[in-house]
């Protein structure tokens, strides 16, 4: 059954040497998200509007492990409560990273989902990261970010398909509505469009085989796909179509597993713009 495979721990997702503190962690998700809102920070959050968000917190968006993390929320006592220093930065991947990383220790089967949602900019789908995870019956999306205080009209803990969307499933209403393509992506950055969406059908396949990336990070087609353009070739369309299909047949009410992407390269490496300007990464064996 692949809900095993969702059940244990990716090399993005392991704690390291900091697994007693997911432990001391309940597992209900509201319990989760408190945690993880405990010591990140996101740039575009309440706490940030308030009191800023420092460069020391900007470097911080490029950890890309739940190790790493922790440990940086560790060394500045963040964790425990013991500290006023500024909270560890991070973004809707890394509050989901951290419930994927809880459920995983449990042995509970739970996955990071890329997409976009409706409830952060009026009018728009917004880039956005989730966590989904396995109550023995169904899938349930989870939005970690919001669940610890986010004033929404549904519960964050299981969010309506109506409000979030995965990759794949915005990239099929797309297709039905091109003009619809210009309400998708970063708000604050004024990037959107289908090339924006053709990137996150990629992070999407690669955290559906458990390969967590960052949301800045681009390889392969994605990383050539004109940023303004959507007049590609029929082919690359057509590669894209079945991308979005076979994400959608991997999906929540689906039975797909992960075997579906499997002709789908991962990358060993990415470009990737943690502050605008292209760096490249090398990635770890996932």
């Amino acid at each position: 059954m692949f809900l095993s495979f969702y059940a244990s721990h990716s090399c993005y997702s392991h704690p390291g040497t900091n697994l007693d503190i997911l432990s001391g962690v309940d597992r209900t998700p509201k319990a989760i998200a408190e945690w993880a809102a405990s010591f990140l920070q996101h740039p575009r959050g309440a706490e940030s509007r308030l009191n800023g968000f420092s460069p020391e917190q900007a470097a911080h968006l490029e950890l890309r492990s739940v190790a790493e993390i922790l440990a940086v929320a560790s060394k500045q006592s963040l964790r425990a409560g013991e500290s006023s220093a500024p909270k560890v930065g991070g973004v809707c991947r890394d509050f989901a990273i951290m419930a994927v990383s809880r459920f995983r220790a449990e042995g509970i089967p739970a996955r990071l989902r890329v997409g976009f949602a409706d409830y952060i900019v009026p009018d728009r789908w917004e880039d956005h990261w989730i966590c989904e995870w396995h109550d023995g019956q169904r899938w349930n999306r989870f939005d970690v970010e919001f669940a610890a205080g986010g004033q929404l009209d549904f519960d964050p803990t299981d969010v309506p398909g109506t409000r979030f969307l995965t990759a794949g499933e915005a990239w099929r209403r797309v297709a039905d509505d091109p003009a619809h393509g210009g309400r998708f992506g970063v708000c604050s950055l004024n990037l959107q469009g289908e090339w924006f969406i053709a990137g996150s059908l990629f992070r999407d396949m690669a955290a559906l085989r458990k390969l967590e990336l960052k949301p800045w990070d681009y390889w392969g087609l994605a990383a050539n796909l004109p940023w303004v353009s959507s007049d590609w070739p029929s082919d690359v369309k057509a590669m894209l179509n079945l991308l979005a299909l076979q994400l959608t047949d991997a999906g929540l009410h689906r039975v797909g597993g992960p075997e579906s992407l499997a002709a789908w390269t991962l990358p060993d490496q990415v470009v990737s713009y943690p502050r605008g300007e292209p760096v490249t990464v090398l990635l770890r064996t996932p």
